[in-house]
């Protein structure tokens, strides 16, 4: 069941990714591109030669193989069709998204691109307040009743403490607004994608795919907090990601110096998640 739910994600995280950015056209009075436009790009990416810069090591050449890696293991981890173990090791499961930000961070450096540089510098910054945020708000969760907030339809106070840290982290991590904006490709503000600049053909495929996957399984582990089914999680997903959209379209991208005190927001909710369920 976890490769047919691994598949599934892999195959359906692109659509959701087109819908969300159709949906924000929409909303700003714009055609847009159309839901299946992810595919097409991965498709066209695919066919084409990766061209990696001269003088980058063999850490370059890994990096988009492994970040989706990290990506399929998170999706693998997802409560739908293949249930979590128990007593999920939630700090094995950091380390693993640790190791993937760290790869395409190093990569970045690697690649002696100012731009890319400076992107993964931002990224390593900004990432010592997310992981944090992320680690105790999935504690929280753990200590909330297992792999569900409302595990028996009684609502938790810290579970929806838990839930607001998630879905600010869940923001951070997936590279919306008002954290990052995936609209634009102005080097000087890209955070996320300005690290993969020098990326290209089937390469930047995979990078793209892995990101696609990744947002999947955030928004999918993020309304898994909440609902007492795969199916309810499915639905809670599609339900953050129409929320998200319209928090993109209603909020402007926030400066560079503002983004901590969201994170450092984000952390405080995560500790009091855990500390209303312990005292």
């Amino acid at each position: 069941m976890t490769f047919v739910q691994v598949l599934l994600i892999v195959l359906c995280a692109p659509f959701v990714h087109g819908a969300m950015k159709q949906l924000r056209a929409r909303l700003q009075k714009r055609p847009g591109p159309s839901v299946w436009q992810p595919y097409r790009d991965l498709r066209k990416l695919w066919s084409k030669e990766a061209v990696l810069p001269t003088g980058a090591s063999w850490i370059t050449a890994c990096t988009p193989g492994a970040s989706l890696g990290v990506a399929l293991t998170l999706a693998a981890a997802v409560p739908l069709l293949a249930q979590p173990p128990a007593y999920l090791d939630v700090v094995a499961l950091m380390l693993l998204l640790g190791l993937g930000r760290w790869l395409i961070a190093v990569s970045a450096i690697d690649t002696r691109s100012g731009f890319a540089g400076m992107a993964a510098s931002r990224e390593m910054t900004l990432s010592a307040l997310t992981e944090p945020a992320l680690l105790l708000a999935l504690l929280g969760a753990r200590v909330s009743g297992g792999p569900f907030l409302i595990p028996h339809g009684n609502v938790s106070v810290a579970g929806v403490v838990a839930l607001l840290a998630f879905g600010i982290v869940t923001v951070a991590e997936t590279a919306r607004i008002p954290v990052d904006n995936q609209e634009t490709h102005y080097e000087l503000t890209m955070i996320h994608e300005g690290q993969t600049l020098e990326y290209s053909g089937w390469h930047l495929a995979l990078l793209h795919l892995a990101s696609y996957v990744r947002q999947f399984a955030f928004l999918t582990i993020a309304a898994g907090l909440v609902a007492p089914s795969p199916i309810a999680a499915l639905i809670g997903a599609a339900i953050l990601a129409v929320l998200i959209t319209f928090i993109e379209n209603a909020f402007a991208r926030l400066r560079l110096f503002e983004i901590p005190q969201l994170l450092v927001t984000g952390i405080l909710l995560a500790a009091a998640s855990v500390a209303a369920r312990v005292i």
